[in-house]
């Protein structure tokens, strides 16, 4: 009934919620919906998508070209998400095995956006379990501006992971952190946990400098892909990752070489 009050909808009858949205038809009409809320809003506007090929993406590339030539808005950012992230209400055969590896992801936008000559119009956005600073550090090598987080943060204000979120049924987040029950979330110790969640972001920015410290970096901007090499699972080591991922993508595998060439 909670679920039904906050979706405006009548408790204990099926709803029929569509996997996409009536204004998104085609890429066009996706930024033309983008256009209207940057007009009505007066702030950025972006969008999250999932990318499982060269193919799927270029489109977008292709629509943010055409724009920028006809003077008109194009999103303001774009977040790729990794197919490896996905929430605890996700089914599971669409939980990690929809769509390439972050890692994958952000390298093919950020190629096909520069193919096109329109990566410096947009901010490009990593996001996909990226919870050490190594994770960050290799994301923001591989082409992204930002990494979000939500794993990281969420888990270090207290979430167990117990998988039981507020929602259908009789489900209550144990910890009072993701729940509207008044008499778990007392339970919850603000002040605690906010502390938690202080210490994980100021540790992370912290060994993020020291990873580009032992990079002989000053700027977190000058890191590239020439900045990272590559171990595949058969040990082979790969010090040119721009060239074993252009690889990756275009090369068709023969049966003797598929275990490597679809690591992700």
């Amino acid at each position: 009934e909670a679920v039904a009050w906050y979706r405006g909808v009548t408790p204990h009858r099926d709803l029929f919620s569509p996997n996409r949205f009536p204004y998104a038809g085609s890429v066009g009409e996706l930024f033309d919906f983008i256009e209207k809320l940057q007009m009505l809003s007066g702030k950025p506007v972006g969008f999250k998508t999932i990318i499982s090929d060269r193919e799927g993406f270029a489109p977008i590339a292709a629509e943010i070209r055409k724009r920028l030539a006809q003077n008109r808005s194009i999103p303001d950012f774009i977040t790729i998400d990794g197919g490896e992230g996905g929430s605890a209400t996700a089914p599971i055969e669409l939980m990690e095995r929809i769509g390439l590896g972050i890692k994958d992801a952000i390298y093919l936008a950020d190629e096909i956006l520069k193919e096109h000559g329109v990566r410096e119009d947009v901010t490009l956005i990593a996001s996909g379990k990226a919870l050490t600073p190594d994770n960050v550090v290799i994301l923001l090598a591989l082409g992204a501006d930002l990494v979000g987080i939500a794993r990281g943060f969420m888990m270090s204000a207290g979430c167990i992971r117990a998988r039981v979120c507020s929602g259908a049924g009789k489900h209550q987040c144990p910890v009072g952190l993701a729940t509207q029950d008044k008499r778990r979330r007392k339970a919850y110790i603000v002040h605690k946990y906010a502390t938690m969640v202080e210490n994980y972001h100021r540790n992370m920015r912290k060994s993020i400098r020291s990873l580009l410290a032992v990079m002989g970096l000053h700027d977190i901007r000058s890191l590239g892909k020439e900045h990272l090499i590559f171990v595949d699972e058969n040990e082979n080591i790969h010090n040119d990752v721009k060239h074993y991922l252009d690889r990756k993508f275009t090369h068709v595998p023969q049966q003797e070489d598929l275990h490597t060439s679809a690591l992700v």
